[in-house]
């Protein structure tokens, strides 16, 4: 056991995760498009950054508001390592250990790093009848930007014949094979959306799945870049809502999931960072780790790695001569688990 934990523990530093759920590169790192670099516009650029990150990790539109943030708001750049330009706009680099430490005085909750590919499929419906938003497109760069700037991880289709049969006259009425898309994809999640023009406003309709699950919304706005920043704030916020943990909050569980290789091993401590695990106990057929968690949240983090809980494993009652005492009470013996353990943590068991 020792051994199996120190060599995970070398390697969890250079393992890729194999699921699609994937860590945001450049979470912390905001990006606001400026006027001009002035220290005043420069001043309320770095407090939008601030604003931004805290709904990036949080999926909350108020949480900067929140009063143990009030102070960074009004100056965040205790939290700020460096900044700098790329013409008119302001990159914004914020130190990861100094924002948690600011969000572990409030009550928010938080979204990790590692989160759920989206594959999003964005059809726009003009005079020139409807096409595909799809990989490689100018278009389509600044949409995957908008969508990084509230921590959502996506992919775009290639747009090819295999994606273009797909795309149906009303593809929100028949989005069966468009959610089918995410396994050709690697995808935990499936965004469609669906532009069309109303005089001089864009309007759009989005369906969100995860699995079985289904969120939607509309949204209308003046120009194209509004109402992809609009349609990716609501996604952002029902992600979260799905994710996003109090830390500290829910009930105590051991999780216990069999199959466990070393390349499954650094893919659940990732997946399970979220919930301050502690590993518990490493055996052939099993490991385990106790949380804190609601069994909701921690079977929706858990399938990003395609887990499946599993119901728990019949155990065989053995009583013994031995047992029987005056009084005609029985005690029983269960192999392989103690009495004392049954008034411990709920098992939750998993597997692939």
């Amino acid at each position: 056991m020792r051994f199996f934990i120190g060599l995970a523990a070398v390697l969890m530093s250079f393992a890729t995760v194999t699921a699609q759920a994937a860590p945001v590169v450049g979470l912390y790192q905001v990006r606001e498009e400026l006027e001009n670099q002035e220290s005043d516009v420069r001043d309320a650029g770095l407090q939008q950054a601030f604003v931004t990150l805290m709904q990036r990790l949080t999926g909350q539109v108020d949480a900067a508001q929140s009063a143990q943030l009030a102070e960074y708001k009004a100056d965040p750049q205790t939290l700020i390592s460096r900044y700098g330009y790329e013409g008119n706009t302001l990159i914004v680099s914020f130190d990861p250990q100094s924002v948690q430490a600011a969000l572990d005085q409030t009550d928010l909750p938080q979204w990790g790093s590692n989160r759920p590919v989206v594959l999003t499929w964005w059809l726009i419906d003009d005079l020139n009848g409807q096409r595909l938003l799809s990989d490689g497109q100018p278009s389509a760069k600044k949409l995957a930007s908008t969508a990084q700037y509230y921590g959502v991880p996506t992919r775009l289709p290639l747009g090819d014949l295999a994606d273009q049969m797909l795309i149906g006259h009303d593809a929100l009425s028949n989005s069966q094979d468009i959610r089918g898309s995410a396994e050709r994809y690697t995808a935990d999640a499936v965004l469609l959306v669906q532009q069309k023009a109303e005089g001089d406003t864009l309007q759009a309709q989005w369906q969100l799945w995860i699995g079985d699950e289904e969120q939607q919304g509309q949204t209308s706005e003046a120009s194209q870049s509004a109402l992809e920043h609009h349609v990716f704030a609501q996604v952002n916020q029902h992600l979260a809502q799905r994710f996003a943990i109090i830390p500290g909050q829910g009930e105590s569980f051991s999780v216990r999931v069999a199959g466990v290789d070393l390349e499954r091993f650094v893919l659940l401590e990732h997946l399970l960072e979220p919930f301050a695990a502690q590993l518990q106990e490493v055996r052939p057929d099993y490991v385990q780790w106790q949380v804190r968690s609601s069994a909701e949240q921690l079977k929706t983090q858990l399938a990003l790695g395609h887990l499946h809980e599993q119901t728990p494993p019949s155990v065989q009652l053995d009583t013994y001569a031995d047992d029987i005492v005056t009084d005609g009470s029985l005690d029983v013996a269960i192999p392989g688990e103690s009495l004392a353990g049954n008034a411990g943590p709920q098992v939750l068991y998993f597997s692939w």
